[in-house]
């Protein structure tokens, strides 16, 4: 598939053979493990009617590098002290959520040119059928909420995207991508100080990318320490493997990841995406001809991620049954679990992982 965008698509699945209701599935990928960790869908798509597309970000192998204009447009990492958070956070917050809708127009453009190029089947949404499904996974979730925080004040011209927008899927996410507060007694092997600084790096890859047993409380989430077995996702891979999906820079300090991330957690950035995302205008719907509200949001929840992601599953559900409760507007959204995965469902359970995108259960097994 040839596209103009600073996007890159890594791979292309193609249109599943003699199909006119095939699902496209479009994959943003997480912080500094790119698209590469989700080839493992590729040979599934004929199976679920579904033509996968895997998109590398800016900054990452194949994509366009940022400018230095676009890099001197985000805040200064400064703002990671406490003396410069007092003094530039809400003009940081503001180049932030710039940022990030240029970012995001960048993903609608993509998804526009999809539409125009790649002969996409309208959508079926009472079938579960044809049309778009945009995922981000990890990190990427911000990129997902980030578009629909602004997709009202991007152009429709001779394509209306709406038409063929099934889903926006917000595939495992932390807690702090989608701006919920810490729980008591956090943890990240990062800050631990009773690991040498220089076996922090490799501590984490583990903890990361571990499998864990969690009870239904925020106290009876397992902070530290993962299963034995099965192993760590990370530590099970070949050289060769990581280097085809290992892009490091980008998360590096003062990479463009690192500012984004670690700022947008300081100033507040991804409160201000999750509430301009998934709550809807006081108007309503129907005054706002753009803003998606057919479109379904799914929230994929592994039982077996890290801490992080659990926590974010509880302060959203916690998040929507006060919303029910005071009656406020809000969009669609769908809660999926994922059972016996981990936070790289893609890689261990790839079967799982395109279950949840495209299929229509709430529970996988």
């Amino acid at each position: 598939m040839s596209v103009i965008s600073p996007l890159h698509v890594l791979e292309d699945s193609g249109i599943p053979g003699g199909s006119a209701d095939y699902t496209t599935l479009v994959i943003i990928h997480g912080y500094a493990w790119h698209c590469g960790t989700f080839v493992k869908l590729r040979p599934l798509s004929a199976k679920h009617n579904t033509r996968i597309i895997l998109v590398n970000r800016r900054d990452y192998p194949g994509s366009e590098p940022f400018t230095e204009a676009e890099r001197e447009s985000l805040p200064p990492v400064s703002l990671l002290t406490e003396e410069g958070t007092a003094t530039g956070k809400p003009t940081a917050l503001e180049s932030l959520k710039t940022f990030m809708k240029e970012r995001a127009r960048e993903l609608y453009d993509l998804l526009v040119q999809l539409v125009k190029t790649g002969d996409v089947p309208a959508v079926d949404r009472k079938n579960n059928k044809g049309g778009i499904v945009v995922a981000g996974w990890s990190f990427g979730t911000s990129w997902m909420t980030a578009l629909l925080a602004n997709v009202m004040a991007f152009p429709v011209e001779d394509i209306k995207l709406s038409d063929y927008m099934r889903r926006v899927v917000l595939l495992d996410p932390p807690h702090h991508n989608l701006g919920y507060p810490v729980p008591n007694d956090p943890y990240n092997p990062l800050f631990d100080p009773s690991i040498p600084v220089e076996d922090r790096g490799s501590a984490f890859t583990t903890w990361v990318s571990g499998y864990y047993i969690h009870g239904d409380s925020p106290d009876k989430l397992e902070r530290r320490t993962p299963l034995p077995d099965p192993p760590s996702t990370l530590s099970t891979l070949k050289p060769e493997e990581i280097q085809r999906m290992l892009c490091l820079p980008p998360g590096a300090p003062g990479g463009s990841d690192m500012v984004v991330m670690n700022v947008g957690i300081k100033v507040g950035l991804y409160e201000a995406l999750r509430k301009e995302a998934l709550y809807l205008p006081a108007g309503g719907p129907a005054s706002s001809g753009n803003i998606w509200e057919d479109v379904e949001v799914r929230y994929v929840s592994c039982e077996h991620s890290v801490w992080e992601m659990p926590w974010g599953t509880m302060s959203l559900q916690r998040e929507l049954e006060a919303v029910e409760a005071q009656g406020l507007p809000m969009r669609k959204i769908r809660l999926v679990f994922v059972k016996g995965a981990n936070h790289f469902v893609q890689w261990d359970k790839p079967e799982h992982a395109l279950r949840a995108l495209v299929g229509d259960e709430d529970v996988v097994q």
